[in-house]
């Protein structure tokens, strides 16, 4: 996360996606309350092509067996085909079971997995 999360002052960060016309908010509301929320950027890839980065999605627990994530997951869809993207991505935690699980219902599937070690001035290779 502390290479992928969102910078912080968190407000500061939504002003600048709200404010790009090449990204997206959302915010899943479930009994007049807001219970989740996503948001994507469009980016192009090395080959050319524009894809979604879904950077966030997330609903409360308590609202995650209510639709509110599939409803921000179409959202999200629909905005990257109205963009005329070719795909989505998104990360995942490792070990995310219930998020690698939520994506792949939707057809999505690992494609890298990043590998991380600390270094230790100390040591010799």
């Amino acid at each position: 996360m502390a290479t992928e999360a969102a910078p912080e002052p968190l407000e500061g960060y939504l002003e600048e996606l709200m404010a790009d016309p090449g990204a997206v908010v959302f915010a899943g509301v479930w009994e007049d309350a807001v219970v989740g929320y996503s948001w994507a950027r469009r980016i192009v890839r090395q080959d050319g092509s524009p894809i979604a980065r879904i950077e966030e999605l997330f609903v409360t627990p308590e609202a995650r067996s209510v639709g509110v994530g599939e409803s921000l997951f179409n959202a999200l869809a629909k905005w990257a085909r109205e963009e005329q993207l070719t795909a989505m991505d998104a990360f995942v935690l490792p070990g995310h079971r219930e998020a690698k699980n939520f994506f792949e219902t939707f057809k999505m599937t690992a494609h890298a997995l990043i590998v991380h070690t600390g270094i230790d001035q100390d040591q010799e290779t």
